[in-house]
């Protein structure tokens, strides 16, 4: 019986300190998004803001080996919960951040930043090669009309998606690299 109070405690720590780490993820990538959504004018500040999201899977790990040192043994099924409750966190987060900026905030900034980079003429020959025969001024009109007329909760909404592939993606490496080995003695 105490056997299994200890599964049930370390079960509820696990899941406490998932939802903790992942809100820490979450702020990266919070960061990651402001950074990237800058760098449509600034494209310094995008590669910043790419590099905050990469950089929220070490941070991850180092997370979750902390745990594992600390708190509690984690076995790679528990490794894996753990990592994906993390990520999801921060996918929850990130979709939270994403409506706010985009209800908020935003204020159509998005869609003009594309319509500008579409009629630029440094990615015109690009695009030419890409849709021949588009009147390019106009499909820079049809982005702006588009993302004008779809809500900020839809939005933040279609975004979500991506963010939980990328959660379960990212679950499966980070779990091998932060579970607990199995020792011949039963300890760590």
């Amino acid at each position: 019986m105490n056997e299994q109070l200890q599964d049930a405690t370390t079960r509820q720590q696990t899941r406490a300190y998932a939802a903790w780490y992942g809100v820490q993820v979450g702020l990266c990538w919070i960061a990651s998004f402001g950074l990237i959504i800058y760098g449509l004018k600034a494209p310094l500040a995008g590669h910043i803001g790419l590099a905050f999201g990469i950089f929220s899977v070490p941070i991850a790990i180092k997370l979750m080996r902390q745990f594992r040192d600390q708190i509690a043994e984690l076995p790679l099924r528990r490794a894996w919960h753990m990592a994906l409750m993390l990520y999801l966190c921060a996918a929850l987060l990130l979709a939270f951040a994403q409506y706010i900026y985009f209800a908020y905030i935003d204020g159509g900034y998005m869609a003009r930043s594309y319509g500008e980079i579409l009629t630029s003429p440094e990615y015109r020959p690009m695009l030419e090669a890409m849709l021949p025969g588009q009147d390019f001024d106009q499909l820079a009109n049809d982005i702006i009309t588009t993302f004008s007329t779809i809500s900020p909760a839809r939005l933040a909404v279609q975004m979500l998606p991506l963010s939980l592939f990328l959660a379960i993606i990212l679950a499966v490496p980070t779990a091998f690299l932060s579970f607990s080995k199995p020792t011949n003695n039963g300890n760590k």
